[in-house]
């Protein structure tokens, strides 16, 4: 960790290829922390079976994309790539346009549930649908456009749409309106907990009691998304504007935070999820042992219950 840590220090003073280099280290360090948080929850969601809530299974459904995106970032562009792009970077820039905008506006529909739980009572079955039929739809139609075309190339450390007038109109502008999108809705949801919920635990218990189990479990996602947001939106509008300066120390840092941050949202999503306060009561020792034990007992006695059936 030290050598690594002097190595971060050396970068923002020396020229780009350094800071490209630590870039990419950074990116598959964050990128392997991910997919262990991410596997890690989805079979804690599985085995303690979480995905029967709604308000999960919105989370279930955030960590899919999130567990995607780190997924392209252990392909190394060489130097072929750099003259003539291969299918599997056509392909690795697709999944990472995907997953990108789908966890971009899972966050987006996030929102909107929590806005109208704080507003009115939702119907969950057609809000569900509703939510995965404009989810999944509209990232893969905004990922099919370069597809389409033949947009999807090298873009340095990674693939990905080259050319900037199909990055602002299947990238920037969609992401940076729902950004906006997303801050607006977030601060009436703010505003609404404020003055409904809070010290509602000593007026009224069963509403309080209705917040925790709805609103309180999702309600900081959307403001670490955010927050998380901010980095990677400053590297991208500074390269824009100032596309030479790739050795400078601004640059250096900028681009170290940004490939560090946007495959790190898997393992952020999973520490909010299994750091909240009913599932990490799950994560004591006692109790994981326990239900392992009841598992393995209950998978043994429908093991003999099969073979005594098939024997009658």
């Amino acid at each position: 960790y030290n050598e690594y840590k002097s190595y971060l220090r050396n970068v923002v003073k020396q020229n780009s290829p350094l800071c490209d280099n630590a870039a990419s280290i950074s990116k598959q360090i964050a990128s392997y922390l991910s997919l262990i948080g991410c596997s890690f929850t989805f079979f804690f969601m599985m085995f303690h079976k979480k995905y029967k809530s709604f308000t999960n299974r919105l989370i279930l459904a955030l960590l899919l994309p999130s567990f995607i995106v780190p997924c392209t970032c252990f392909r190394k562009v060489d130097d072929q790539d750099q003259t003539n792009t291969s299918g599997v970077c056509i392909a690795s820039a697709f999944i990472f346009n995907f997953g990108i905008v789908s966890q971009r506006l899972i966050i987006l529909c996030v929102s909107i549930y929590l806005l109208l739980l704080v507003t009115s009572a939702p119907r969950f079955r057609y809000l569900e649908l509703s939510f995965h039929v404009f989810i999944w739809s509209t990232a893969l139609m905004d990922s099919l456009i370069p597809l389409y075309s033949n947009k999807y190339e090298n873009a340095t450390d990674w693939c990905w749409i080259k050319e900037f007038k199909f990055q602002m109109g299947c990238y920037y502008g969609p992401m940076l309106t729902f950004l906006v999108v997303e801050i607006c809705i977030y601060a009436i949801i703010i505003k609404k907990i404020r003055e409904e919920f809070v010290g509602a635990d000593r007026i009224d218990p069963d509403r309080y009691a209705w917040y925790k189990k709805y609103i309180k479990p999702i309600y900081y996602y959307p403001l670490v998304n955010i927050v998380l947001a901010i980095p990677t939106t400053g590297f991208r509008v500074y390269d824009h504007f100032r596309p030479g300066n790739t050795g400078g120390k601004v640059y250096c840092t900028l681009l170290t935070l940004h490939a560090t941050i946007f495959p790190l949202w898997g393992l952020v999503y999973s520490l909010m999820f299994l750091l909240d306060v009913d599932t990490r009561r799950l994560l004591l020792p006692s109790i994981l042992c326990r239900d392992i034990y009841n598992a393995s007992i209950g998978i043994v006695s429908s093991s003999r219950l099969n073979s005594r059936t098939h024997v009658f």
